[in-house]
């Protein structure tokens, strides 16, 4: 979630100004790896013994409609 009172306070952006969105640039802390979802549909994060995050993603045919 943005703060955006305390964004606003923070970089002194005048009142007049409205925070609509928020990119966040950086370097991960975590090795993180993309994978299909498997035969089972399971969408779930895990971590495995050496601490790498696997993060489960649709194919975009099965997410697109048309």
């Amino acid at each position: 979630a943005v703060q955006r009172t305390k964004l606003s306070k923070l970089l002194q952006i005048p009142e007049h100004y409205e925070i609509l969105l928020v990119l966040a640039l950086g370097k991960p802390r975590e090795k993180v790896t993309l994978e299909t979802v498997g035969p089972d549909g399971d969408i779930k994060y895990w971590r495995d013994k050496d601490q790498v995050h696997h993060v489960p993603k649709r194919k975009l045919d099965d997410i697109i409609v048309g």
